[in-house]
């Protein structure tokens, strides 16, 4: 999964925990749900049973899980802004 060009497909998660990791899936527990989510569906540095933190899930699969409502409005593009070269970051 590519985040930069998924931005705005993606809802983010903030304090999931790995309950358990394989190598296609990892669960999770998001709130007071435990919940499977395939690698291919997220993206984050969550990738270790114990790991703790923020977490981004494709927003059509965090709906069809119900971690989201299905009438959820998707957030605003994100703008990339890139200094001129010369100034100081």
């Amino acid at each position: 999964m590519n985040p930069a060009a998924d931005a705005d497909d993606l809802v983010q998660f903030d304090d999931v925990e790995v309950i358990k990791s394989t190598g296609p899936a990892l669960l999770c527990e998001i709130g007071r749900r435990r919940v499977w989510l395939p690698r291919s569906q997220v993206t984050g540095k969550l990738w270790c049973a114990g790991d703790r933190g923020k977490l981004f899930i494709r927003r059509s699969f965090a709906r069809e899980q119900d971690l989201i409502p299905a009438h959820a409005p998707a957030p605003p593009p994100l703008r990339l802004v890139i200094p001129p070269a010369g100034l100081p970051r």
